[in-house]
């Protein structure tokens, strides 16, 4: 065994030194069913509160399904990176490495969608590191618990408990003596993560404690003051109308390209798609998933491939002709063929739309 190869996880050498380019496929797809799919989508259950079905999907929540993907294109690119340098960086731990990965992934997207619930987990985080007596640290799991700090060294801590649960559904009613007026947001903030560990009587998930102050606090993000974000959205259209009316132009027009792309034959479909590129060479598909218009997902069913598929090409869009010909088993020329029969399409499509007929 190499030096390199000592400092990689075991599960990953036989993917590293595949010499033959469908052996290496062959045993990617093995790590991400094995290894990989079940981290992530455990990260992702645990932080967004969200099932996936048996067949990996998350019906009731769009954005779990999004975040998994995500998260799968990061990650796969890195096993690519890592396979074709691998002293650069080495992977010690897979498993460890995808859950830092989902876990930082599902950070930055509650970060962006919940920003006052956020900075109160900063605060929290602050508190149970700095105040005396309490103390926050990881549990057998990777997550984040909070309690008193003599709680620190219990070798199975639990984290959910009837009393808990009970706390979460009606926190004023189970802590009214540590605020007798009622008022819990002037109750001094360590004293109050005291009671709440009192109650429980066990360590606690931080995103549970933030959900607990969060009530007794109020802090709301998006509906506590209606009327005052609405004039911010109307401040900030008339700073940047402009730009505001041509993103909302730039999304229908998007809408209705994916719309008519999902119609054509899938020759026709997979042509365009993989190799449709902006005036400035950027790939096309890219703006999809940004622009709300199409997940990741639904991108690959279009194209006719695996979730897994698409996200080990996600990286390389957009593709030229000869790899897509490759993708599709033709000639190069072919290639070019469908896509102008696609164009030709989509342009007596738009012109139809534009003068009615």
């Amino acid at each position: 065994m190499s030096a390199a190869d000592s400092q990689i996880d075991a599960l990953l050498l036989p993917y590293i030194h595949a010499k033959h380019e469908a052996d290496s496929e062959r045993l990617l797809t093995a790590l991400v069913s094995e290894y990989v799919e079940p981290v992530i989508r455990q990260v992702i259950r645990s932080k967004l509160h969200v099932r996936f079905d048996r067949r990996g999907r998350a019906s009731n929540n769009p954005d779990a399904e999004d975040l998994y993907s995500e998260t799968l294109v990061q990650l796969l690119a890195r096993l690519k990176q890592l396979k074709a340098s691998p002293e650069d960086k080495a992977i010690g731990n897979l498993r460890s490495y995808v859950a830092v990965l989902s876990y930082h992934t599902c950070y930055e997207y509650l970060r962006l969608k919940y920003p006052k619930r956020h900075s109160l987990k900063n605060k929290l985080r602050y508190l149970l590191t700095h105040q005396p007596g309490l103390a926050l640290w990881e549990n057998e799991s990777g997550g984040l618990v909070g309690g008193f700090a003599a709680w620190r060294d219990q070798t199975k801590p639990r984290t959910r408990s009837d009393r808990l649960r009970r706390l979460l559904d009606d926190p004023t009613a189970a802590l009214l003596p540590a605020a007798p007026r009622g008022d819990f947001q002037r109750a001094n903030p360590a004293d109050l993560a005291a009671s709440i560990f009192k109650h429980t009587n066990h360590p606690i998930e931080l995103d549970d404690m933030v959900e607990i102050v969060a009530a007794l606090w109020g802090v709301k993000d998006g509906s506590e003051q209606p009327g005052d974000e609405k004039l911010d959205q109307f401040a900030r259209a008339a700073d940047q109308r402009i730009d505001v009316a041509t993103e909302v132009e730039r999304r229908l027009f998007l809408k209705w390209l994916w719309e008519e792309i999902v119609q054509l034959p899938m020759r026709q479909r997979a042509a365009l798609l993989l190799n449709l590129r902006d005036e400035q060479g950027g790939g096309v598909a890219a703006l999809l998933p940004g622009a709300g218009v199409a997940t990741l997902r639904q991108i690959a069913a279009a194209l006719e491939m695996s979730d897994e598929e698409f996200a080990r090409l996600w990286p390389r869009l957009p593709l030229d002709d000869a790899s897509v010909a490759g993708l599709l088993g033709c000639a190069r020329q072919q290639v070019i063929n469908l896509r102008k029969c696609a164009r030709e399409r989509l342009a007596r499509r738009m012109k139809a739309i534009e003068t009615g007929k």
